[in-house]
């Protein structure tokens, strides 16, 4: 059935299909991955179509949630409204001067591994809209990756954290000079949770029956 507000409605089918799967994710020790597929589908494709230039979506066909949105991106991360409660599990941001295929040599500007108990963590101090960038940019250029729990990628290791890296420098200009990225980490279990906030923050809004109204003459 054609949905009547895909920003909404879409994640909401997400979700019904996240409760059938997730025991089976979670039965196969496959959480991460999981995290990441539905994350593509309940989080990236709506925040996208909110997006003003989007001509499929944007202030015209959600005003409300539109405003929302726009709200929420000057809110603090991890004391946004999306929670609806005290987020639990760890979050980390910073970023990395070294080169990001080699997870053992990471260094962040004080010269410290970005996941070493001492290292830099922005995250307290960021907003939403910051945070959100760089998930989204990980998540639309492959820019992830699995780390364990000393925050270094060793196949075979079991995953305890995503790495979420988008690149720093968005200038030609300033791209010719240097290369380094933005990360995001936090747990597999609270990345989950991240997204189940978000799609239950949406469902939250509901439908102005007068724009579909006005939309179909």
């Amino acid at each position: 059935m054609i949905p009547k507000r895909f920003v909404t409605e879409y994640p909401e089918r997400c979700m019904q299909m996240l409760e059938i799967l997730e025991p089976h994710a979670r039965k196969r020790q496959l959480v991460g991955s999981f995290a990441l597929m539905v994350a593509s589908s309940i989080f990236v494709i709506p925040y996208e179509r909110m997006k003003k230039p989007h001509p499929l979506g944007g202030v015209g066909s959600e005003p409300e949630l539109y405003q929302a949105i726009k709200r929420i991106q000057r809110q603090k991360f991890l004391e946004s409204e999306i929670w609806g409660c005290t987020p639990s599990g760890e979050w980390r941001m910073s970023r990395i001067l070294t080169n990001p295929n080699h997870t053992n040599s990471w260094k962040d500007k004080n010269g410290s591994h970005p996941m070493a108990e001492m290292a830099e963590n922005t995250i307290h101090d960021r907003c939403l809209e910051a945070v959100v960038r760089v998930i989204r940019n990980a998540l639309a250029h492959g820019s992830v990756v699995y780390l364990d729990r000393d925050g270094r990628e060793r196949p075979g290791a079991e995953v305890q954290f995503l790495a979420f890296l988008s690149r720093y420098e968005e200038s030609e200009g300033q791209r010719a000079i240097s290369e380094t990225y933005r990360l995001v980490t936090t747990t597999e279990e609270t990345f989950l949770s991240f997204v189940k906030a978000w799609a239950t923050w949406l469902n939250e809004f509901p439908a102005d029956d007068r724009l579909f109204a006005a939309a179909a003459e």
